[in-house]
């Protein structure tokens, strides 16, 4: 019977060890071994044993794998691998900066070369701009047509003749 709770124990302890020690599935598979040893061992000294070796097998083991989870980006080790930046659960958005939208409409001038994205001049404002698809030569005058994905939409600009 002691050896069915020293099972669960050391089973537990290496599912721990795995978290903390990746061993690429080695200390899991090991972990396993003990957890079902402490199943079948329980169930042969006795079939109460068994059943409530099982049951905390089976309840354990999730409880046992989310604290350590919890835990270990607490540790020191958790702490240099995992990024300080790093936001858990949270979806951040890029930042979008409306104050271009206002240039819907109004005509510019390429900057750099647009294939298709790049640099636009808009009333003496560096913008960051994308076209439909075409490239278009730098210092040609362009036509803000629309604002998506934080960027303006700009097309070359019918040439006056």
């Amino acid at each position: 019977m002691t050896m069915v709770f020293v099972l669960l124990f050391l089973g537990f302890g290496l599912v721990v060890a795995e978290v903390f020690f990746p061993s690429l599935g080695a200390l899991s598979i090991l972990a396993g071994l003990a957890l079902i040893g402490a199943v079948v061992g329980g169930f042969d000294y006795s079939m109460a044993l068994g059943w409530t070796s099982l049951i905390i097998v089976l309840i354990g083991l999730p409880c046992v794998v989310v604290f350590a989870f919890r835990i270990f980006p607490r540790t020191p080790m958790g702490k240099k691998m995992i990024s300080p930046g790093a936001s858990w659960g949270k979806q951040e958005r890029a930042a979008v900066d409306h104050e271009v939208e206002r240039f819907v409409g109004s005509d510019g001038l390429t900057s750099s070369l647009l294939r298709p994205s790049g640099i636009a001049i808009f009333d003496g404002e560096r913008v960051d701009v994308i076209t439909t698809g075409e490239h278009i030569e730098a210092g040609i005058r362009i036509h803000a047509t629309r604002f998506e994905s934080n960027r303006l939409v700009v097309e070359a600009a019918p040439t006056e003749q």
